[in-house]
């Protein structure tokens, strides 16, 4: 299969237009037609149809889009481990992880590799955990830390390292409360949880419902600091993990309240595309992810320079 007619055909795809297509790869609109209709032709199939002035795929057409992906992504790797061959190191590495990995676990890591492969540029994404699995879907992604699993059966996923949870609340509104609480209490009170799609919520739901407390009110925020932030302002509850509620712990505004029989251990994972071939930068950074598994490279600074002397 000719790359080129397919990078066409994945533009009028995209773009659902001939002209809007010629326009983003910079050729004229009869090159792009010219491009489908070859591409149509050494398949035997069609893979456009036009419909209500716009061009959509056929069944045919949007399976072979679902592929093109998975193609060009093993273009990309088979470039990466060339130019690693030729001298250049490291190849482009783009790595994600869901919010609070991506806040507290992932810059020292990504910073470690950039002081051993100074060469290889590198892209750090930072996403919930229902959207970095799509995106490893499309082939976007090297690979992925995440904090809740991943459902789809391409992906394959590998238990990393644990995180510690706990339920956080105001301390102004729940100083000198005594602990454990009963899960009748915190069902009635209202929880302040990520987004969906977040890991986080995912397990802090599970695990609250497994403890026998079933959430009636709920105030949904964007990102963890939105979160601790509403909490420590007295707007609810949340379940999340200790590093999100690290400072706030310190400086008092927050509190931890204890729930019997509630698990707050949860496994973090590290997320790639079975069938996808890793390039060397992905797995010079896979290795180093697995080596520094324990370690919290940001968290141990602080807490040394905490420490009195």
């Amino acid at each position: 299969m000719n790359l080129h007619l397919l990078r066409t055909f994945v533009a009028v795809a995209e773009h659902g237009s001939f002209t809007r297509a010629a326009e983003v790869i910079h050729v004229s609109q009869p090159a792009v037609s010219r491009a489908v209709r070859e591409l149509e032709e050494q398949l035997g199939l069609p893979l456009v149809e036009r419909f209500a002035g716009q061009v959509r795929c056929t069944e045919a057409g949007a399976a072979l889009l679902r592929h093109a992906g998975a193609i060009f992504a093993l273009e990309r790797t088979a470039e990466s481990d060339l130019r690693a061959r030729r001298g250049l190191k490291q190849g482009r590495l783009m790595v994600a992880g869901s919010r609070t990995i991506a806040t507290y676990r992932l810059p020292p890591r990504v910073a470690r590799f950039l002081d051993a492969h100074p060469h290889g540029p590198v892209r750090m994404v930072s996403d919930n955990s229902h959207s970095i699995e799509q995106r490893l879907l499309a082939y976007e992604l090297d690979m992925a830390l995440v904090e809740a699993p991943l459902h789809d059966p391409r992906i394959e996923l590998l238990e990393w390292r644990d995180d510690q949870m706990a339920i956080v609340a105001s301390a102004a509104r729940f100083h000198g409360t005594r602990s454990p609480l009963s899960a009748e209490r915190f069902s009635s009170m209202r929880w302040i949880m990520r987004e969906t799609g977040s890991g986080t919520r995912e397990i802090a739901i599970n695990r609250l419902r497994e403890a026998g407390v079933e959430i009636s009110d709920m105030l949904e925020v964007d990102g963890n600091a939105a979160v601790v932030a509403s909490v420590a302002a007295g707007l609810g509850v949340t379940m999340i993990s200790l590093e999100a509620a690290r400072d706030p712990l310190a400086l008092g505004r927050l509190v931890k309240l204890e729930l019997a029989g509630l698990r707050t251990v949860r496994p973090l994972y590290r997320a790639r595309m079975r069938e996808r071939p890793m390039s060397p930068a992905a797995l010079a950074f896979d290795r180093l992810v697995q080596e520094t598994g324990r370690e919290d490279p940001a968290v141990a600074g602080i807490q040394a320079a905490a420490a009195p002397t």
